[in-house]
């Protein structure tokens, strides 16, 4: 008998404990938190140009992709507080708050963009950056994100000693800023898709921010400011309901598209690294694709090229990785033509060394066709670079008289010029001097680099 007694008193500590551990009704401040948020709804004075001020910054920050500038206008950014008040109103059924909270939202909001587009107006840096691509296309884990934040934002909020670094937590994590500078962007740049995929975005942090305040407040029992009936509240809870059900809809989509596009490169990469692996050929550069339209693989191979029926052969493996409507497309360089070397040799002494007037004549009959070769290749060369190397703006072929001060000699080197229509990475630099060395044949060749 005492050992009963003594396991429900157990019980009844675990289950006292497990209660109080969870608890977030204790220690509410329900005046304290309205007067909190309604003072936080405002909107005029300085609040309208800390959030001008924050909009330059955050806008500043995406352009030069540099994340501490964005958190920083993130945590001076008045935004949060309409938000909040919406769902606050909501809760108790505020109306005049709730008029207030919404139209505060929407000046500010208003007032983002059109700040935001004229700075991307001015701005030299057109270029979309990760940070800035990265609010483009917004998915159910971006509501996940504002739905936890929002949550997070309103318990804090309520109690009577507040949490002072959780509404700056919150406001970095359900970014609100960067999506309005975002958008400002697709319109100073005439991109729609920038501007669509950003404010809905927006509106999806906004929306799931508000829906968390009204949760918890309805939750935490929050007296309500007028009186309404049971059937008024069921038509807000619908509505609420109705909102947040059609907002996810698009994002759950766009989840998916990820996570297939996700998988889609894997088995790409994948493919091309088991089937690829020759002992003479290599692969210079690869294009993978995938969207409504078209999904397809590119392979760009240089050295000894391969026969039909190993193409065929490695396509027929296409469905092993899952890839059986995918189009694949192997690129190589041309079989058969040669260039001599003898343009990276040293030439004097090469005719020095050859003592009768016919060897010194076939040599340079030799010579002289090794150049008219080249002539022909540039042009082939040329739209090869085209279409693989979109990057480069101009490429120029020429011969460079090379002097010894060592010996007083001197030689030929065949030089190229490339001219790049902007600052590229080492690898890609890299990339086009061993796809050149190996389309004509030159490992001594000379490139240089202008940007």
């Amino acid at each position: 008998m005492e050992t009963e007694n003594q396991k429900k008193e157990i019980q009844i500590l675990v289950f006292d404990y497990i209660r109080d551990l969870f608890q977030i009704k204790l220690g509410t401040d329900q005046k304290g938190t309205i007067e909190y948020i309604t003072s936080a709804a405002e909107f005029k004075g300085i609040s309208v140009w800390t959030l001008i001020f924050a909009i330059f910054i955050a806008s500043i920050g995406l352009n030069t992709n540099s994340t501490a500038v964005i958190i920083g206008a993130m945590l001076i950014s008045p935004l949060m507080g309409p938000i909040m008040g919406i769902g606050l109103s909501l809760g108790i059924y505020d109306f005049d708050l709730l008029k207030k909270s919404f139209r505060n939202f929407l000046v500010m909001t208003v007032i983002s963009i059109c700040t935001s587009t004229l700075y991307f107006f001015i701005s030299p840096l057109t270029e979309a950056d990760s940070e800035l691509l990265a609010r483009t296309y917004p998915t159910i884990y971006d509501v996940l994100i504002a739905l936890f934040g929002g949550l997070t934002g309103i318990v804090a909020s309520s109690r009577k000693n507040r949490m002072s670094n959780a509404i700056p937590g919150v406001a970095i994590a359900t970014a609100l800023m960067p999506p309005l500078c975002t958008a400002g962007f697709g319109i100073a740049n005439g991109n729609p898709k920038y501007f669509a995929g950003a404010l809905y975005l927006y509106i999806i942090n906004s929306v799931f921010i508000c829906v968390s305040t009204w949760f918890i407040v309805s939750y935490l029992g929050f007296r309500s400011v007028e009186y309404v009936n049971q059937e008024t509240k069921k038509r807000i809870q619908k509505y609420i309901y109705i909102i947040s059900f059609t907002i996810i809809i698009p994002s759950i989509y766009m989840a998916y598209d990820v996570i297939s596009q996700s998988n889609f490169r894997k088995n790409a990469n994948q493919f091309i690294q088991s089937n690829f692996n020759l002992p003479k050929t290599k692969i210079l550069t690869t294009n993978i694709v995938r969207n409504p339209r078209n999904k397809s693989i590119d392979v760009t191979l240089i050295g000894e090229p391969i026969s039909e029926e190993l193409i065929g052969h490695i396509k027929s493996k296409l469905s092993q990785y899952g890839l059986e409507d995918v189009e694949l497309n192997i690129i190589q360089n041309s079989d058969s033509e040669k260039l001599s070397k003898a343009m990276n040799v040293n030439r004097n002494e090469v005719l020095d060394n050859l003592k009768t007037k016919d060897e010194k004549i076939r040599y340079l009959e030799a010579e002289l066709s090794n150049m008219k070769d080249t002539e022909k290749m540039i042009p082939k060369v040329a739209k090869e670079i085209n279409i693989l190397f979109p990057e480069i703006e101009s490429i120029s072929f020429g011969d460079l008289l090379v002097q010894s001060t060592d010996n007083f000699s001197n030689q030929k080197s065949v030089s190229i010029l490339i001219k790049w229509k902007n600052k590229v990475a080492d690898i890609q630099i890299k990339r086009v001097e061993l796809y050149l060395k190996s389309r004509l044949n030159l490992e001594d060749l000379t490139v240089h680099n202008e940007f």
